[in-house]
């Protein structure tokens, strides 16, 4: 190799060795997952439309052409502002949010009348099915039930308010909103339980806060 193909070739590999770094605090790291599970009664009088309050959920139903939509609500705390200091990566003040991941693990629509409680086929007991952290969508369709996980990356408004809290080590919360529509026939469960689980990853850069 001639000494100016040598030269040529130590700048891109020395540009890559320069390059920031980015660290990511996952679950590995002691970062916890956004999870949320309810169960809903749904009496044999039941009257879509009513919001129904219950633990710590507000969940909103709404009557739709052919059968009716759950959609359960509630805001989770992603990290404490004591949390910080038992993650190192984030102890300091030169690590600034580049990206968030949020990878979908868990998204089911049960009948809890059942024990174990059975969970609703989506090809014949579920219409639609969305999940939703600080209003992007992760899950937008029912077939993706079937095929998690999968991994959506935060962006715009989504993003700004977890990044302006974790960039100044203040506690960080979400809102996430799990929401299925349910056919009339078969009757929707007289008890209907949600439950899903979101791993958070957070990619850190040089900054400084």
């Amino acid at each position: 190799m001639s000494k100016r193909l040598s030269k040529a070739l130590a700048v891109p590999i020395f540009l890559l060795a320069c390059g920031p770094l980015e660290v990511r605090v996952d679950q590995t790291k002691g970062l916890p997952s956004i999870t949320g599970s309810v169960t809903v009664d749904v009496p044999a009088n039941f009257t879509c439309g009513k919001t129904i309050t219950q633990d710590a959920y507000t969940v909103t139903t709404t009557k739709t052409a052919t059968g009716c939509s759950f959609a359960a609500d509630q805001d989770v705390v992603l990290l404490k502002a004591s949390d910080y200091q038992g993650i190192p990566e984030l102890s300091g003040a030169t690590n600034l949010v580049q990206r968030i991941e949020l990878t979908v693990t868990q998204l089911t629509f049960s009948d809890a009348t059942t024990t174990p409680v059975t969970v609703l086929d989506p090809t014949n007991r579920v219409t639609s099915a969305t999940l939703s952290v600080n209003a992007q969508a992760l899950i937008t369709s029912k077939t993706q039930l079937t095929s998690l996980p999968t991994t959506v990356t935060l962006s715009g408004t989504s993003l700004t308010s977890l990044k302006t809290a974790i960039d100044a080590r203040m506690a960080a919360s979400v809102h996430a909103s799990a929401v299925v529509e349910l056919p009339d026939t078969p009757v929707p469960p007289a008890k209907l339980k949600i439950d899903y689980a979101v791993q958070p990853a957070i990619i850190l850069g040089p900054g400084k806060i």
